[in-house]
């Protein structure tokens, strides 16, 4: 076991062992033995020589706390990794200095995260939760000196629904599972509509079914569906009028699928996938199902969960680890990422359908399949970690 102290005063770190040189981080330090019986900030199960991996989480500023992002996961993280002779700490990009990190580690006794000075880690796991912060030139800078130290990171930026959508189309074995998507401009609209009579409109830049809506032909003119509101417009042009004050960012257009259905309702298939050593897998497969009348199955938004071996059958597990595997192989060759997640679609013919791909995946809340997905998230840190 390794046990670690830290002093407030000279902000340095400390190890208990004085016949025991133990090391950390891309650029190797020495833990000098402490020099008082105080108790240890943290202990980790190992019987090496050093703390490997020295992992760092990227999460996203906040003037009211540490930091911004998924805290429960990062916890989780910081937890297995002390059991395995690893280490995480969660920084922001405000926390970068030319030689020393400031990060920090959850206590569980007090309940609380406390800072600390840390070495520059061996791998960094970007878990930034804006787009807007992702794009800074802080950021930007920080990935450009993670190259010239050599050190991996992955997650590099969230996807853009059409730049990613428009890549799997250009590839011939996934063209056929792509949904007909395009620009939701002005002039595409009309020659979208006359081809498909149910349109999805969703934002570039979306998550968790922010901003969608579903524009369809009826008898009496179009309909305007979103998550709170239902509109009827008896001509075209009020209908874009109506548009012109709902979009003000950049969309996409993609024909609406007819799902298949559980017990009344549309589902469709959440993929998540990993590559915790040289190829890809698939960690698990969720099912999420509209509400009643709803617009998507996205839990945030009145989705729920089934079962996946009460509703889809080994034939689509299989059907769908294959397509799944074929897709993060080709996003690979445009995106640097070791996970990423996949909604995917059935319609009543059978044929599966990609609608969207997600770089930093939210947790699933299948126990079986978080647990599974935290298992792999360690064994990709121990694998690519710089040492």
């Amino acid at each position: 076991m390794i046990e670690l102290f830290y002093s407030h005063a000279n902000k340095r770190w400390y190890q208990k062992s004085s016949y025991q040189s133990i090391y950390w981080g891309k650029e190797p330090s020495k833990l000098s033995p402490f020099p008082s019986s105080s108790s240890s900030i943290i202990q980790l199960q190992s019987s090496h020589d050093a703390i490997r991996p020295l992992v760092g989480i990227l999460a996203g500023s906040n003037r009211k706390h540490h930091f911004s992002g998924n805290g429960p996961i990062f916890k989780t993280i910081q937890q297995e990794l002390t059991e395995c002779g690893g280490l995480s700490y969660v920084f922001t990009p405000d926390d970068i200095y030319p030689s020393f990190i400031t990060g920090y580690l959850y206590n569980h006794f007090l309940q609380k995260w406390t800072g600390f000075r840390f070495p520059y880690p061996n791998i960094v796991y970007n878990r930034i939760p804006n787009r807007e912060e992702e794009r800074s030139n802080k950021v930007t800078a920080f990935f450009n000196l993670l190259k010239k130290k050599g050190i991996p990171y992955f997650n590099r930026s969230f996807f853009q629904k059409d730049h990613i959508l428009s890549h799997l189309a250009a590839n011939e074995a996934l063209s056929p599972f792509i949904p007909e998507t395009a620009p939701a401009t002005e002039g595409n609209f009309l020659h979208f509509l006359k081809s498909n009579p149910s349109i999805f409109f969703k934002p570039t830049s979306g998550s968790k079914g922010r901003g969608i809506f579903k524009v369809k032909k009826v008898d009496s003119g179009f309909q305007y569906i979103d998550h709170e509101r239902n509109y009827l417009f008896s001509t075209f042009p009020s209908l874009q009028e109506h548009l012109m004050t709902q979009i003000d960012e950049a969309y996409l257009m993609q024909r609406d699928i007819k799902l298949v259905t559980h017990q009344g309702d549309p589902y469709d298939f959440r993929v998540l996938l990993q590559k915790p050593f040289k190829s890809w897998q698939v960690t698990g497969i969720g099912i999420r199902a509209a509400p009643p009348n709803g617009l998507t199955t996205h839990v945030p938004k009145g989705g729920r969960i089934l079962p996946f071996h009460k509703v889809a059958t080994q034939e689509d597990e299989a059907r769908l680890n294959a397509l799944a595997i074929l897709t993060a192989e080709a996003l690979e060759e445009k995106e640097e990422m070791l996970e990423c997640s996949l909604d995917i679609g059935k319609d009543h013919d059978g044929r599966m359908w990609i609608f969207e791909a997600n770089a930093k995946p939210m947790r699933f809340d299948e126990p079986l399949i978080h647990q599974a997905y935290i298992r792999s998230l360690l064994t990709s840190f121990r694998t690519y970690s710089a040492y």
